[in-house]
């Protein structure tokens, strides 16, 4: 009987107002639906729309379907008792233009008991337990749809309004409420026991209380963060990060991460002196069991890793299939090519690039460049590449990152498939053809990570070792974790996504050093399937010490940044990255790797020490097991992976560098000493982007550069 008189109500309401009228029907026997069907039918111009309950019963889960099924951005809930006047939706709207969300405020309300029942649950339960200064029952609300993004809401049949409000709040959304007059149920009678209603209420907002208490306490556990309400930003010019400020490396230490880490060091803390006080074993000794552990631990895990990668073969397409590509059925790839101060190379990336076996008309090459770098600008306008090279003048805005200026370009990416190569790389000239065939044999996969390596190999001893241990990680380490759908730190370049995964992931984290290892891992936390394809992508390998330090630390410095980044909420990130397993492979790969680099310095100080000296005391700290499994993961372990070094040379045919495997520790030493310096940076320059000199390769003879091209590039203004 009440359906009539508040669709027509409503209407007048809205009167020129855009809008839908939705109607969710729990399974009604007393011909609602009828009556409603010939309002619809009567009222074309209110759109009206009619969707029977699928969940369980309960006002809670209508308005969820609700919430659903939904199409305009802004929603008002009203209950279709006629209780509430939907004469106030359109005050209640113009009030979203300094709130997001508007509460009816019932007053003059009918029913004596009734009011004091409203009272006492609005006093005790909304504005004490819940801290909810709103009337907590109301029936009529209207709010952005946005402010639904992120809330996880999960409300008991009848509880969801302080859910909604309370999650809203905490989320930092912005509530008002307008006053309402309350009135009399026109017709029909509530089958609702107030008293049960009453108590599940109220047993509903304790226990919602409750459960946030300890969210208060412990940060880490506490999800989403504020800065999640929106999404992605991909309209943020200030610095281009488009993902939520939790979600990024912009600040390293949040009440999240200080209390996550404070948790550990006391269950850490508390676990070895209970050990100590049960046992007996001093506590320098329990920690150097558990080290020893560790290292057996990775041993086995890269054991595994290897001995799996040996299972799986790389996507490959023979050069018949490859030949048989009709070149109109060719997509437009994006290829991305941040430069900065790399004058010495542009003649090279635009040879390398001409040289690619991909139709030029669907290529969409952007290189972006800095507007004070005027020697790259110069060198690039002296070499006139061709007319599909784009050149992107980027912003002069912080930070001044290699992702940043990726974030800058990807708007502008037209491709379906996208790539990054880097000033100096050299790609095989049929790779992306390879690419277009595996992304179309297999949709599943939303990223190929190619294999890379070196055209200066052999240019000095850093450089022998350096290929040796990127034939090794590419060849066997990174298919090894593949195989086993372990999530992969991947490359900075020569990765290819299809466009809609990096929309997914919000492109780039512009504060992160190493977004490559960073977009690996968000990914993962997608479902997003990584695959090797078998196509070598050549890069300049530093030739000397520093330069080498200046790149690894900064490698290593994003590995730091995007482990604090995704452990900030740890059983989060272990759900969305899919259980134990997968987070222990994570922690091994990536901050383990950190550990283990500064943890071999540490121990190879205490052998020096112990082999000059002979301390006792040194001695004292590998009693019985400890020093057996020390020594076997000193002995074999070292061993294992200087084979491992030696057989990525062997089985990529570098001979001449698998003798230099063999001297393997002393590189490893090296990343002992990038490692302490990343640790440091991270604390006093955390965005410091330590910039690689290309070209000390390029002492050739000048007839084997490549010359100059004739066109002049377009240019983008940002």
């Amino acid at each position: 009987n009440n359906l009539p008189n508040l669709a027509k109500r409503l209407s007048s309401s809205l009167g020129s107002m855009k809008h839908e009228l939705l109607f969710i029907d729990d399974r009604s026997t007393d011909g609602s639906v009828e009556v409603l069907e010939t309002i619809r039918d009567g009222r074309p111009q209110d759109h009206i729309r009619i969707i029977e309950k699928r969940g369980k019963q309960g006002k809670a889960t209508s308005l969820l379907e609700g919430i659903i099924e939904s199409q305009g951005d802004v929603i008002a809930m009203i209950d279709a008792d006629l209780q509430y006047p939907p004469e106030a939706i359109p005050d209640m709207v113009k009030k979203l233009s300094v709130y997001d969300i508007v509460v009816g405020n019932r007053k003059r309300q009918a029913g004596y008991f009734r009011k004091i029942m409203s009272v006492i649950y609005n006093f005790a339960f909304g504005r004490v337990l819940l801290g909810l200064p709103y009337d907590v029952q109301s029936g009529l609300k209207v709010f952005r749809k946005q402010t639904l993004h992120n809330l996880n809401l999960s409300p008991t049949p009848w509880g969801f309004d302080y859910d909604f409000l309370f999650k809203a709040r905490r989320l930092g959304w912005r509530i008002g409420q307008i006053d309402i007059p309350f009135s009399e149920r026109a017709w029909g009678q509530s089958h609702i026991n107030v008293i049960t209603a009453g108590w599940e209420l109220a047993a509903g907002g304790l226990k919602l209380r409750l459960r946030y208490l300890i969210r208060s306490i412990f940060k880490f556990l506490d999800w989403p963060h504020k800065s999640e309400r929106f999404g992605y930003n991909w309209k943020n010019t200030q610095d281009f990060l488009y993902v939520p400020e939790i979600m990024s490396a912009k600040k390293h230490i949040y009440s999240e991460t200080v209390t996550f880490a404070a948790v550990c060091a006391f269950v850490a803390v508390s676990l070895i002196y209970g050990f100590h006080a049960i046992t007996g074993i001093s506590v320098v000794v329990t920690i150097s069991g558990i080290m020893a552990a560790f290292y057996l631990a990775l041993l086995v895990f890269k054991l595994w890793v290897v001995y799996s990668s040996l299972k799986r073969p790389f996507l490959n397409f023979s050069q018949e299939e490859i030949d048989n590509i009709n070149p109109y059925d060719l997509p437009t790839y994006t290829i991305l090519i941040p430069l900065y101060k790399e004058a010495e190379v542009i003649r090279q990336i635009i040879k390398a690039m001409s040289a690619i076996d991909y139709p030029a008309e669907k290529l969409d090459i952007i290189i972006t460049l800095e507007e004070y770098d005027h020697e790259t600008i110069q060198a690039i306008e002296n070499a006139n590449p061709p007319s599909h090279f784009k050149t992107l003048i980027l912003p002069d805005v912080q930070p001044k990152t290699k992702p940043k200026a990726l974030n800058v370009a990807f708007p502008h990416a037209k491709g379906e498939f996208l790539v990054i190569y880097d000033a100096e790389i050299v790609p095989d000239p049929d790779q992306l053809k390879k690419a277009y065939l595996a992304f179309q044999k297999h949709p599943e996969v939303d990223v190929l990570q190619t294999r890379l390596d070196h055209y200066n190999p052999d240019q000095s001893f850093i450089t022998k070792l350096f290929n040796a241990e990127f034939s090794f990680h590419f060849d066997l380490f990174l298919p090894g974790l593949q195989k086993l759908g372990f999530p992969i730190p991947l490359s900075g370049h020569s990765t290819h996504f299809r466009r809609s995964a990096l929309e997914e992931i919000g492109a780039w984290d512009p504060y992160n050093v190493t977004e490559d290892c960073d977009n690996g891992i968000r990914l993962a936390r997608l479902g997003k399937k990584v695959d090797i394809l078998d196509s070598v992508s050549k890069e300049e390998a530093t030739t000397s010490f520093q330069p080498w330090v200046n790149q690894r630390s900064r490698w290593i410095k994003g590995f730091i940044q995007t482990a604090i980044v995704h452990m900030r909420y740890p059983l989060r990130f272990k759900d969305e990255i899919g259980g134990w397993g997968k987070l222990s492979a994570f922690l091994i790969t990536v901050p383990g790797s950190v550990v283990i680099n500064i943890a071999n310095l540490f121990y190879w100080a205490l052998l020096i020490g112990w082999y000059t000296t002979h301390s006792k005391l040194i001695q004292s700290f590998f009693p019985g097991p400890i020093f057996y499994v020390s020594l076997f993961s000193f002995i074999v372990g070292n061993l294992i992976f200087i084979y491992f070094n030696l057989i990525g040379s062997y089985m990529r045919g570098r001979f001449d560098i698998v003798k230099y495997s063999l001297l393997s520790p002393v590189y490893w030493l090296m990343l002992a000493y990038a490692s302490v310096k990343a640790a440091v940076e991270l604390m006093v320059k955390p965005h410091h982007w330590s910039k690689t000199t290309h070209g000390k390769h390029l002492d050739v003879p000048e007839k084997e550069r490549i010359g100059s091209y004739v066109i002049k590039s377009p240019q983008i203004e940002i």
